[in-house]
């Protein structure tokens, strides 16, 4: 209990006047090689190259975690594995994202673990010498019990991994669903609108994670934000990562954020691996983050509904 206490105390000491006070994020990138519908190689490879652009331009130390499961398209699998290189040869870590993206909430330990050792199979040798080093859960659902959970990451930790939290959730793997819409009826106009107001409800979501930070910790925190592999992320992360520079933010590895204390398990259990979230539910605080536009969100919600 004494090192509990130490620790929240040293968590919550004030911080320096606000002027002072840097603003730092991790850039890391889910679904790799490419969230929600599928297309073909040579649009991928596209996307990549954008992303791979902005990521150059602004020096982003980023972390890409990969769904094994989507390099098995027939005809396709080499060409994907090879964009799996084009990150990696773009100065992008890559990560372990499970092979199915499997959600940890309704799954038995022994399944996840076995998702999670399919999970790096091509990307481990694709890295050699390096070995992959970062988990993300699907879904952000971490194991129903802290139990659960820590047998998990204990297993995990054997094989090199540590978890990656998030604590800023852009939504680009729902407002992508209006964007692939827009595309797919050649609806330029439409294309950029979605694109420019994407950007602005990023940036409405870190000022709000970092009012919920000040809030619960007093102090600026060191921030993962969640992004997803995608068109719509990748032809707006230069104009994202414009905005955060102009907000006070520098971009720094996942490794740097995660010697945040805020990065270790909150008292209270709760199966996400939003941290913020988890932080808040842990003080007996609710969260009431900002939503997209509706336009926005109405097809994505329009897809979910023709699913059922």
């Amino acid at each position: 209990m004494r090192k509990i206490s130490l620790f929240l105390f040293f968590l919550l000491l004030p911080a320096a006047p606000l002027q002072t006070q840097t603003r730092e994020v991790a850039i890391t990138i889910d679904d790799l090689p490419l969230n929600g519908a599928q297309f073909e190689p040579a649009r991928i490879r596209k996307m990549t190259e954008n992303f791979l652009a902005a990521i150059k331009k602004h020096q982003i130390p980023a972390v890409g975690f990969v769904n094994e499961t989507l390099l098995y398209r027939a005809g396709e699998t080499d060409a994907r594995i090879a964009i799996l290189k084009q990150w990696i040869e773009g100065g992008v870590e890559l990560g372990n994202h499970n092979f199915s993206h499997l959600g940890f909430a309704n799954a038995a330990l022994a399944d996840f673990e076995d998702d999670f050792v399919r999970g790096d199979a091509v990307t481990r040798i694709l890295m050699k010498p390096n070995k992959p080093r970062y988990f993300r859960h699907p879904f952000l659902q971490m194991g129903k019990t802290a139990a659960d959970e820590k047998a998990f990451e204990d297993f995990a930790a054997t094989r090199g991994y540590k978890m990656a939290p998030v604590t800023v959730d852009v939504m680009d793997w729902l407002i992508n669903v209006a964007h692939a819409k827009a595309r797919a009826q050649n609806d330029e106009a439409l294309i950029k609108r979605v694109g420019e107001e994407y950007v602005k409800f990023a940036a409405q979501r870190f000022d709000y994670s970092e009012q919920i930070a000040q809030e619960l910790f007093g102090r600026p925190i060191k921030h993962i934000v969640l992004m997803h592999a995608n068109e719509l992320t990748a032809e707006n992360l230069d104009a994202l990562a414009v905005t955060l520079k102009s907000k006070g933010y520098k971009f720094i590895s996942v490794e740097d954020a995660l010697q945040d204390p805020v990065y270790q398990m909150p008292e209270k259990y709760l199966g996400t691996s939003d941290r913020l979230g988890h932080w808040a539910f842990s003080q007996g605080k609710k969260l009431t983050p900002p939503q997209p536009a509706e336009f926005l969100q109405q097809p994505y919600l329009d897809n979910q509904r023709n699913r059922r």
